[in-house]
């Protein structure tokens, strides 16, 4: 213990005196389960290393759409600060858009923590490098299944996100809405980039038709799988594994598909006016230090992990995966993925509303065209001018660029635009369906 206090000291910090309790304001997009392990933790610690309490107070106000957009909104009416002192979670865009708007403060933590994380994964930034923002875990993506009902009714093991196409699959995939739920976002965005603007958005169309339903929340979506209302979903890794360890292993499986995977880290920083600065920047030494990581990475029960909730997120750690393995339910280091596929960030941070809104408008505001139109492609044996006409997009991906940078910001255009997509996806639908009555129509004749 006085080696640990030893080496705070050294690194510039200094314990409280005379203080009964500290505060620190965190708004957050992360689920009650990580709130209230981390709030738990960070009061321990901190009384532990600091001689005080500091109690987290969590500011939330939905998902990580809605969190930017409070954000944003709230430095609009106060430029200096809003009274919070760290944005923790919703993935990286949401910090690559604040760093860019200024938002943020500086701080670099004490080397002994910075040292053991390393400056970039799978070629993405793990953290910034002036010092404005951290990945305080790691996200993959990737299907979560349900073994046992394949098993029951001889379904294929999906292993490419194209799979997620079959026809077999109609009704039983799950899925998010993209506007409420940033994981879904940047899964339909990878799907976008991984294989171009046209060929993505017919993959992204033949999943919708398969899709059983849109979820407000991403833990729903994963939820579903292990209840059976689903077989298939769109899951982040965290999820897959926590269902996995309730379900057990021979029951579910979390699949990083064959044909893409993206490392994405979830980040934290301290918001530029933080009201309680220096105890904000020990709630991010914490996080990235090994008693914050440990949280992420080691079971519930653990003597070091989790007490009461099990959160199953991959460490920026290194080498806690050579130490706990065996012990983590994590099985794989995405230290040791090898993956081609770079996600561009800031591309689908440029673009988020634009493809956010159109994910919308024509495939889950449409859902019930789309999975009738589906059907009725599939009934005729999925000819491929059917599905190239199913699987097209309103817009070009240079015209949604130049959207994102210059009409999108008029609210005007903006909601004519989405009433004017909706409009396009029902009358495509409607489309396919009056093909199929035509046909029929010959056939009794």
């Amino acid at each position: 213990m006085y080696f640990r206090i030893l080496i705070f000291l050294l690194c510039g910090l200094t314990i409280l005196q005379g203080e009964e309790s500290a505060k620190v304001y965190v708004i957050s997009p992360h689920n009650q389960s990580i709130r209230i392990e981390f709030g738990r933790a960070f009061n321990e610690w901190h009384k532990k290393y600091f001689g005080v309490e500091a109690k987290v107070e969590w500011r939330d106000v939905g998902g990580t759409t809605d969190a930017i957009r409070f954000v944003d909104s709230e430095f609009s009416r106060k430029p200096q600060g809003i009274g919070i002192d760290i944005f923790f979670g919703g993935g990286l865009e949401p910090f690559l858009y604040l760093s860019d708007k200024k938002l943020l403060e500086r701080y670099k933590p004490p080397q002994v923590i910075i040292e053991k994380i390393p400056k970039t994964v799978c070629g993405i930034d793990i953290y910034d490098s002036d010092y404005y923002w951290y990945g305080a875990a790691l996200s993959s993506f990737g299907i979560l299944q349900n073994k046992l009902i394949q098993r029951l009714r001889g379904l294929p093991l999906a292993k490419r996100w194209e799979d997620l196409t079959d026809p077999q699959l109609y009704g039983i995939v799950g899925a998010g809405d993209p506007r409420n739920s940033g994981t879904m976002n940047t899964m339909f965005e990878s799907i976008l980039q991984a294989y171009g603007w046209e060929r993505g958005w017919q993959i992204i169309t033949m999943i919708g038709g398969n899709t059983r339903k849109f979820d407000r929340i991403s833990s729903t979506t994963a939820k579903d799988v292990t209840l059976g209302e689903t077989v298939y979903a769109f899951a982040i890794d965290f999820y897959g594994f926590t269902q996995i360890a309730m379900a057990g292993k021979e029951n579910m499986t979390f699949v990083l598909p064959e044909d893409f995977t993206a490392i994405n880290p979830d980040g934290i920083a301290i918001l530029k006016g933080s009201p309680n600065l220096e105890i904000a920047q020990r709630f991010v030494d914490f996080v990235l230090g090994e008693d914050g990581q440990k949280l992420w990475f080691l079971p519930k029960g653990h003597p070091e992990g989790p007490k009461s909730f099990s959160i199953e997120r991959m460490s920026v750690i290194p080498e806690f995966y050579k130490r706990y393995k065996g012990i983590s339910n994590i099985e794989f280091s995405p230290f040791d993925l090898n993956i081609t596929f770079k996600y561009n960030n800031r591309l689908a941070r440029d673009r988020r509303e634009i493809v956010a809104e159109m994910l919308g408008a024509i495939i889950v505001d449409t859902h019930s065209e789309l999975k009738e139109a589906w059907k009725a492609v599939i009934k005729r044996g999925c000819q491929p001018e059917d599905l190239k006409l199913l699987g097209s997009a309103p817009i070009t991906e240079n015209e949604a660029i130049e959207f994102a940078s210059k009409q999108w910001k008029a609210p005007s255009f903006r909601n004519r635009t989405v009433i004017q997509w909706q409009i396009w996806a029902q009358n495509k639908y409607r489309s396919l369906l009056k093909k199929e009555t035509a046909a029929d129509s010959k056939t009794n004749k």
